[in-house]
C-alpha cells in the first residue's frame, strides 16, 4: 500500500532529474538536492541525517526506504492540492465501474469484464486504504468509523428519496406496472443489519423459533 501510495507522489509531484526511487531495493536517488529541498520543504541534510544513506560513484546521495517514505510525505505536506485532485478523480471513476463493472483487454486482445461486485470489492480492499493514505499525508485526516456510518444512513435515505420520485414518474407516465416492479425490487432487495451481519450461532428464543404446521391424513370413519 505505501509503495503504491509512494509511486503516485513521485509521478505527480517529484520530476525524475530531482530524485527518482529504485523500486528493486525501494530507495531513492537525489539527483538534485537544491530541487528536492524545494519540493519537500526541508534540507536534504536533515533527510539524510534522520535515515540511513549512502554516497554513489557519481557523489549522488541515495536514502533508505524510510527516506523515501519521508520524501513522499514531506511532499504532500509542501503541495497537497494534486495529490488530492488525483484521489478526487480516481474515486469518480471507481464510482462509475463499481455500478457498471468494467472492461479490461488482454495482451491478446481479448476483451473481460469485470463485475460491479469485484470492482466494488477491489475498491474497499485496495483504492480506499491508498486513497485514506495519501489524505493523511496531505493533513486530512482518515474518515472515522462514526462519520462513515452517518455518511452511508444519508445517502441511503437520498437514494430512497429518489427511488419514490423515480417510481412516481413511471406511473405517471403509464408506466404502473414496471413502477410496482421497481418498488417491488427496491424493497425486497433492500440491504439492512439484519440481512448485512454475520448470523450468531445461539440458541433461539421461545418467541424465535418459528411455528410450523404440518397436515397430518387422519382416516375418516363411517358411521
Amino acid at each position: 500500500m505505501e509503495k503504491s501510495a509512494v509511486t503516485h507522489v513521485f509521478e505527480t509531484l517529484i520530476p525524475e532529474e530531482v530524485a527518482h526511487p529504485h523500486w528493486d531495493d525501494y530507495v531513492t536517488e537525489i539527483a538534485d538536492p537544491a530541487k528536492l529541498e524545494l519540493l519537500i520543504g526541508s534540507p536534504v541534510t536533515d533527510l539524510v541525517a534522520r535515515v540511513e544513506s549512502l554516497v554513489g560513484e557519481e557523489g549522488k546521495e541515495f536514502v533508505s526506504p524510510e527516506g523515501t517514505l519521508m520524501i513522499a510525505e514531506l511532499a504532500c505536506t509542501v503541495t497537497p492540492m494534486p495529490i488530492l485532485a488525483l484521489v478526487v478523480e480516481e474515486e469518480q471513476e471507481y464510482r462509475e465501474t463499481t455500478k457498471r463493472g468494467s472492461i479490461i483487454t488482454s495482451s491478446r486482445g481479448e476483451d473481460w469484464t469485470i463485475s460491479p461486485e469485484r470492482m466494488y470489492s477491489t475498491y474497499l480492499e485496495h483504492v480506499r486504504p491508498l486513497h485514506e493514505l495519501l489524505r493523511g499525508w496531505c493533513g486530512h485526516r482518515a474518515v472515522s468509523l462514526q462519520e462513515r456510518l452517518g455518511a452511508a444512513e444519508a445517502e441511503v435515505r437520498r437514494l430512497d428519496l429518489l427511488v419514490t420520485r423515480l417510481v412516481d414518474q413511471l406511473r405517471e407516465n403509464g408506466h404502473s406496472r414496471f413502477a410496482d416492479v421497481i418498488a417491488e425490487v427496491h424493497e425486497e432487495e433492500r440491504i439492512a443489519p439484519g440481512n448485512f451481519r454475520p448470523v450468531v450461532d445461539r440458541p433461539l428464543k421461545p418467541s424465535e423459533i418459528p411455528v410450523r404446521y404440518i397436515e397430518v391424513p387422519r382416516r375418516r370413519r363411517w358411521g
